[in-house]
């Protein structure tokens, strides 16, 4: 049985695809001192908080990874 993506679901893959087609034009992650793109770093922030505390599923894990490996990024 497949379940439909909730809300939230989606919100978090949009807000992954926005950051990983900024980092692909950018090649780095947002700048803090720029509003436009705040969001997007707060994003990636709290992710990998989150990953760190183990409490992403193994999808999430693995395409915060990559993104993380398509460019040295580090907090």
């Amino acid at each position: 049985m497949i379940m439909a993506k909730t809300k939230r679901e989606e919100a978090w893959h949009t807000h992954f695809a926005q950051l990983q087609a900024y980092i692909q034009e950018h090649h780095q992650l947002p700048d803090k001192k720029k509003v436009e793109n705040r969001g997007l770093l707060n994003w990636w922030k709290y992710n990998m908080k989150v990953l760190k505390q183990d409490k992403l599923d193994e999808e999430k894990k693995r395409l915060l990874q990559e993104l993380g490996n398509s460019r040295d990024i580090h907090q």
